[in-house]
């Protein structure tokens, strides 16, 4: 009897082990579950930190993590999703790779990330593009898979993008996957329109690569776009085109 209770007891550890593995698998590892806890916790930092409807209290907030990490530009949160993380210029390393791919806010080696922009980029830009990874543990981008689902939009939809100057609000108008390789999409690394021609050039291919397109497009807008890597492709990104309300 005993040995049978012995057997059970060493059964139930093991099979414990095994959750505990498979867990730690679908989270993509200590790495990333570290790293994951990490954003997790600047995240109910931040929110707790401010004032929603107070840019002051925003911009005080940026500013304290600008002391932390003199790369960080904004705090960027999107509905519906687990997307909610401080945003950094990135710098680029010794061979011209990007610094946040496999970097954190802290500045640690980190497989996670953190989203970016490119170093050129300007908060005054007509375009401002982020990027982030598409982690197989549902963290950085992941969750712009969701935009798939056109019920989602029926009460999310909207970005909320913080920075030193207070509240930005967008709005996702459309979604596109395309192959950065060959694709008819020509505005990557775009900051600003030289011409009206030229956003109408813009706004075009958006129409024709949209899977999911929300809302007509007019010139003269302000746009956010959230890149990931996405699967159907061989050298596939994921966009979410979002257009600035306020």
């Amino acid at each position: 009897m005993k040995t049978y209770k012995y057997l059970i007891a060493v059964e139930g550890f093991l099979f414990g082990i095994a959750l505990f593995f498979l867990r730690l698998d679908y989270k993509g590892g200590f790495e990333q579950m570290i790293s994951q806890r990490t954003y997790a916790a600047y995240a109910d930092n931040y929110h707790d930190s401010i004032d929603p409807d107070d840019d002051l209290s925003i911009g005080n907030q940026v500013s304290v993590l600008m002391e932390e990490n003199r790369d960080m530009i904004g705090f960027i949160t999107v509905d519906g999703t687990s997307i909610d993380y401080p945003v950094v210029r990135d710098k680029t390393d010794s061979e011209g790779n990007y610094y946040y791919l496999s970097h954190n806010f802290e500045g640690m080696e980190d497989m996670s990330g953190c989203p970016f922009v490119r170093r050129s980029q300007s908060l005054d830009d007509s375009i401002i593009t982020i990027f982030a990874h598409n982690n197989s543990n549902g963290t950085m981008f992941a969750d712009l898979s969701l935009l798939d689902d056109e019920s989602f939009y029926d009460s999310n939809g909207q970005i909320v993008f913080d920075t030193i100057e207070g509240r930005r609000i967008y709005e996702i108008a459309a979604v596109m996957d395309v192959d950065i390789s060959g694709s008819d999409f020509t505005f990557w690394g775009w900051n600003n329109f030289p011409y009206v021609q030229t956003e109408l050039d813009f706004i075009d291919q958006i129409n024709r690569l949209s899977k999911i397109k929300r809302f007509e497009l007019t010139t003269g807008n302000r746009y956010l776009l959230l890149v990931t890597c996405e699967y159907t492709h061989a050298d596939g990104r994921r966009i979410a085109v979002a257009v600035r309300t306020s």
